[in-house]
Order: structure tokens, then sequence, then C-alpha cells
């Protein structure tokens, strides 16, 4: 089972920031393929994962890249499929009677998607500009870079939607 594998089994918002996470890779490795692999190769042996799996998972995410005129930006086909899947499962469990938790989950993060609306250059769902803001602040962190208390406070309720729409994922799709 590869990583990505894994995530999407487990919490399907963390596997699209993964796959964000990657798609950044293969444009960092200028879709080298020698680079990708290598890299693949590293981290099955760190994660205990097949590393051929692991580097044809990758190499196949560089080739729907490519297809999808996304060798700057933009994303593979992997994303823009989850993304629309996710987008679904929302509107499903916003219109469940049974799953108010959800909705509450959402609700209490419509201003911060609110805010992160203002500052896109693009209109977006709600469930992209959660992946787009949560893989911002992701990103900020792995720098190092100063955070704002009030960014911080933002993610909180960023992060109980996702965890929400997660555990909505596994419901639904796993019957977990």
């Amino acid at each position: 089972m590869t990583i990505s594998h894994r995530k999407k089994q487990e919490h399907i918002v963390d596997y699209v920031l993964y796959c964000l996470q990657m798609e950044d890779l293969v444009r960092a490795a200028q879709f080298q393929p020698q680079i990708i692999q290598k890299w693949s190769e590293q981290q099955a042996e760190m994660e205990g994962t097949d590393p051929e799996e692991e580097g044809k998972w990758l190499l196949n995410m560089a080739h729907s890249m490519r297809n999808n005129s996304a060798m700057e930006h933009g994303h593979s086909s992997l994303v823009q499929e989850t993304l629309m899947e996710l987008a679904h499962l929302h509107e499903l469990l916003l219109a469940s009677k049974v799953d108010a938790a959800y909705k509450s989950a959402f609700e209490a993060a419509q201003p911060f998607l609110k805010d992160l609306e203002a500052k896109s250059e693009r209109q977006a769902h709600p469930v992209e500009q959660l992946a787009i803001g949560l893989y911002g602040w992701l990103v900020l962190r792995m720098k190092k870079e100063k955070i704002s208390a009030e960014t911080e406070a933002a993610m909180v309720g960023l992060r109980n939607w996702a965890n929400a729409l997660a555990k909505g994922h596994l419901k639904v799709y796993y019957g977990k």
C-alpha cells in the first residue's frame, strides 16, 4: 500500500494535502523521472512501503500534471477528481438531517472561507478553498515562517471542518 492510498483511507483531506505537496515536489524536480524515483525510494524506505509502487504513483501524478497543463500551476487529475468528489460529499452532508455536527463545523469555518475568498484571484468551491487554506498554512509552518494569531485561529475552524469532512467521507465511502 502506498502512502497516498493509506492517507486516502484514513483522512481524505490529509490525502489532498499530501497530493498538493507531491505536486510541488514534482515541480521542484522539474518533472525529471530520476529525481522523482529517487525521492520515492527514500520516502518508501522511511515509511516502510513499496518503493516501486511509490515511484509508479508519483510518476503517474507527474504524467497527469503534464496532461492537464499543470506544469507551473493547477492540479493533476487525482487532485481535481478528489476535490470534485469532496465537493459532492460536502453538498450531501450539508443536505443531510443526520449529520448536524458536519453542518455546524462548516458554519463555524464560513467566516474564514469568506476571508480566503476575498484574497483569492478566482472563485472556488468551499472545499477547494479549504484545501488551499490548509495547504498554505502547512507551507508556512514547514518554512518556519511566523503565522499570525488571527491566521492560527482561522486554521482551527478550517481543521475542525476538514476533520468533519474526513469523518463524513469515512462514513459514506467505507461505512466507518
